[in-house]
This record gives structure tokens, C-alpha cells and sequence, in this order.
């Protein structure tokens, strides 16, 4: 009886390593499915230049590069993409980044946005794309109907306004006459 019971047991154990190999070679498989190797045609969506060869050695390990091709950003939202991609697994050296990085800025940028003009810009773009508070974004509107801005710095004078607010978002705002 003890020798039937040692024989079943190593046919269990058989046929669980077998079941597991199975599962293993299919989970490959599965893997392999989703993300398959780059195509010719997945590459052709790509524009050729200096990186796209880096381009899709980098990205095709993880997605298909065909998407890259639907996105438009600036070189900096393309920066964090990239850092995101890595912390997700893309691999490449320092180097071959650095050329991803430049061959989606040069080829799909976006345009940045538009800085809004202060001396015609809402309450509401003041406060949420400068920062300003309500006090301070009616401060500024009150000052610029009598006296509307030629650079920047004259908004130092604007009573009730904090100008480290203006210089902070001095990228993303400009004084254009009406």
C-alpha cells in the first residue's frame, strides 16, 4: 500500500509540474500577443530622423510605437513621458533617452499653451492661471482699466496685488495693449 501511495503522489507532482509548465509557455505566449515586435508598418507611422531607430528599440518593449504618433506635446510634457515610461520599465542608457526625448519634441511637439494677456484676461483666468486670489485679480482689473500694463513690471504698482504671483507665471502671461 505504501508503494501505490508513493507512485500516485509522483504522478500528482508530474502532473502539476506539467500543468505548470503549460501555464508558464501560455502566459508567454499571452505576453508576447500584447505586445508583439515592432512592425514594418507600426515603424512606417513613425517619421524618419536622427533617434527613430533609438525611438522604437526603447518604446516598442512596452506598447506598440504607433501611438507616439497620436500624441502632440511640449518638449517638456515629452520629458515627463519619457521619465514616466522608465519608471514603468522602458530601459535605455542615459544616451539613447537623451535621443528619444529629442526625436518626439522635434517631430510630434504640441504647441505650448497660448499665455493669457493681462490687461484683457477674466477674473477667472487670473485666478486660476496666475494664481492670484479674488482680492487680487479685481485689483488688477480695476488698475489696468485706468492704466493698463506695457511690461510686466508695471504691475509692481497695482495696490493689493502680490507681483511674486506675476513673476512666477511670467511664462505663461504677457501685457499686450488692447
Amino acid at each position: 500500500m505504501h508503494d501505490s501511495f508513493l507512485q500516485a503522489m509522483n504522478g500528482a507532482r508530474i502532473c502539476t509540474a506539467a500543468m505548470a509548465l503549460i501555464l508558464a509557455a501560455s502566459g508567454v505566449f499571452v505576453a508576447a500577443s500584447q505586445n508583439p515586435p515592432p512592425t514594418k508598418s507600426d515603424q512606417d507611422v513613425l517619421p524618419a530622423g536622427p533617434g527613430k531607430a533609438t525611438t522604437v528599440k526603447v518604446c516598442s518593449g512596452c506598447h506598440q510605437v504607433g501611438i507616439i504618433a497620436s500624441l502632440r506635446l511640449t518638449r517638456d510634457g515629452w520629458a515627463v513621458v519619457v521619465k514616466d515610461m522608465v519608471k514603468e520599465g522602458a530601459t535605455g542608457t542615459e544616451e539613447e533617452l537623451a535621443q528619444v526625448l529629442d526625436y518626439l519634441s522635434t517631430n510630434f511637439l504640441g504647441e505650448a499653451p497660448r499665455p493669457i494677456n493681462l490687461n484683457t484676461a477674466p477674473a477667472i483666468d487670473l485666478e486660476s492661471v496666475v494664481g492670484l486670489l479674488r482680492s487680487e485679480a479685481r485689483a488688477l482689473i480695476a488698475y489696468r482699466e485706468k492704466t493698463p500694463c506695457k511690461a510686466l513690471d508695471d504691475l509692481k504698482n497695482v495696490p493689493g496685488l502680490d507681483f511674486k504671483k506675476i513673476e512666477a507665471a511670467k511664462d505663461r502671461v504677457v501685457c499686450i495693449q488692447p
